[in-house]
């Protein structure tokens, strides 16, 4: 098609305007996977929240605009559901102790709020670190939804990349992995009744991967950097100083002062890290302890949600939201000078695979010298890629990136959560949260970039755009509106990632 007449085409589809879209449709497995789990719950748990489908502004969401097509995709994904990590369950289970001991001489059926008196016999069900069965099918319907919605490309072969180590079991990203692929490849789901770890570790017939990454400190490593010295050595680390600040101006007056009031006539004084832990236990109950069957969901105690979701209302669930957001701004966003640092590394493999030309290797950053610079290790002819990684990763990728720019986010005012911003973890790195970046065809020698984030296509104009559009042509700026960026913008405005211009303040 000639560029005059695709440009009428965009033109003429502009002045009809797409309708937003009414979620007709299902991505990695969004209907079955969120079902009897409620929105207003849910949604609000930013790291914690399971991957859910974002409505898209922009459509079409999937297929191609106009008669491009999609040539590659880059699909770099946190793992699937989890138990808390071992340093993060001590911590919970001493807030629980302090409320079971505070509670102890205390009638279950005199403590003033009903839904609060499951806190004085609760015993947790939970293990720690490792990926659970919900987490394992979170990625099997990624890896098979992304088959399904890119047909043309499995032809052309996959590669799939992760970090961890089997040794010590430090392997939920590898698992989360593995199940991918076996989604990507057509197999079914494991069968028989699948409810603990070891039984989603051990399942047989998981395949292996092409690249693993270890994570042992020293070793160079994209998908989970730890060798920005200055970074790691952050005091306080700013995720938990952000999150004290939040916690000191808004959530111990909010919800620490109902949960003292509730759980009366016992005195009971919650900090906002008791608040944060027992908040943290809806997601990691429900889902920790949920159970998958011959390939079916099947959530706790005959299908319902933790007694710990309950315990809080609608209107606390958005402020533990804002508190996970501003945490993860301040420590894996737009509020950390090394986020750029951080997520560059990975942009230097991302631009490399979108522009068919080997990454350099020096200067190294966060770059495993070993890996990309072998072609077997770091091929560039294949039609989808596959990332494994954790939410501290994905979030200075979308940060390095510029995706979810906007206003800072505050974290000492009262009621910070009210004002206007753009950075919501739940949408960005929720459990098996996914960035899908595809490289476009558009006409002979026009390349478009377009990128989706659990299902919703980023905008590539307007305020806070992350297309800046620095080789704009008409062409393009009519492209924009479908998300599209040209790739010759995207390579500009990436120059930065093969330079250490950022690394060096590690």
């Amino acid at each position: 098609m000639q560029v005059a007449t695709l440009l009428s085409l965009a033109l003429a589809v502009s002045a009809a305007q797409w309708p937003v879209s009414a979620l007709g449709y299902d991505l990695d497995g969004d209907a079955k996977l969120n079902q009897g789990l409620p929105e207003a719950t849910f949604h609000f748990q930013g790291q914690y929240s399971p991957r859910w489908l974002i409505p898209s502004n922009i459509t079409p969401v999937t297929d191609a605009p106009l008669d491009c097509s999609v040539t590659q995709v880059n699909s770099i994904e946190r793992h699937g559901a989890r138990y808390p990590t071992s340093s993060a369950l001590k911590k919970i289970q001493a807030t629980l102790t302090y409320i079971q001991k505070a509670l102890a001489k205390v009638n279950a059926s005199d403590i003033a709020e009903p839904n609060l008196r499951f806190l004085k016999t609760v015993q947790l069900q939970l293990g720690s670190n490792d990926l659970v069965p919900y987490g394992a099918l979170q990625a099997y319907y990624s890896g098979h939804s992304t088959a399904q919605t890119y047909p043309g490309l499995t032809g052309l072969g996959s590669f799939v990349r992760s970090t961890g180590d089997f040794e010590g079991l430090n392997d939920r990203v590898i698992v989360t992995a593995q199940y991918w692929k076996l989604g990507y490849s057509g197999q079914p789901f494991p069968s028989g009744n699948m409810s603990t770890a070891n039984q989603t570790r051990y399942a047989p017939g998981l395949p292996d991967i092409d690249v693993i990454f270890s994570e042992l400190a020293g070793v160079n490593n994209t998908l989970d950097v730890s060798t920005c010295t200055a970074n790691e050595n952050q005091s306080p680390k700013p995720e938990a100083a952000a999150q004290a600040a939040y916690g000191k101006s808004t959530l111990e007056p909010v919800i620490g002062a109902r949960l003292s009031q509730g759980l009366a006539p016992a005195n009971i004084t919650l900090s906002y890290s008791d608040i944060l832990n027992l908040m943290g236990l809806c997601s990691f109950d429900t889902l920790g302890r949920a159970a998958v069957i011959d390939g079916e969901l099947q959530l706790p105690d005959g299908g319902n949600i933790s007694d710990f979701c309950r315990a809080f209302t609608d209107a606390e669930w958005q402020l533990y939201g804002y508190a996970n957001d501003v945490g993860k701004w301040a420590g894996a966003g737009y509020g950390n000078n090394y986020s750029r640092a951080l997520g560059g590394g990975y942009l230097r493999e991302l631009l490399a695979r979108l522009t068919g030309v080997a990454p350099p290797l020096n200067p190294p950053t966060s770059l495993n010298t070993t890996i990309d610079g072998n072609s077997n290790l770091f091929p560039l002819d294949r039609g989808i890629y596959f990332d494994g990684t954790h939410d501290n990763n994905l979030g200075p990728i979308a940060t390095a990136f510029g995706l979810f720019d906007g206003p800072a986010l505050d974290a000492s005012k009262s009621h910070a959560e009210q004002d206007p911003h753009n950075w919501y973890f739940s949408r960005i790195a929720p459990f098996q949260g996914k960035i899908v970046f595809e490289r476009l065809q558009c006409q002979p020698g026009r390349s478009y970039v377009r990128v989706r984030a659990n299902g919703a296509v980023q905008p590539a104009t307007g305020a806070y755009a992350w297309c800046k559009n620095t080789a704009a042509t008409e062409l393009d700026q009519s492209m924009a509106q479908y998300g599209l960026c040209s790739l010759d913008s995207v390579k500009d405005t990436l120059a930065w990632v093969n330079t250490d211009s950022d690394w060096k303040n590690c």
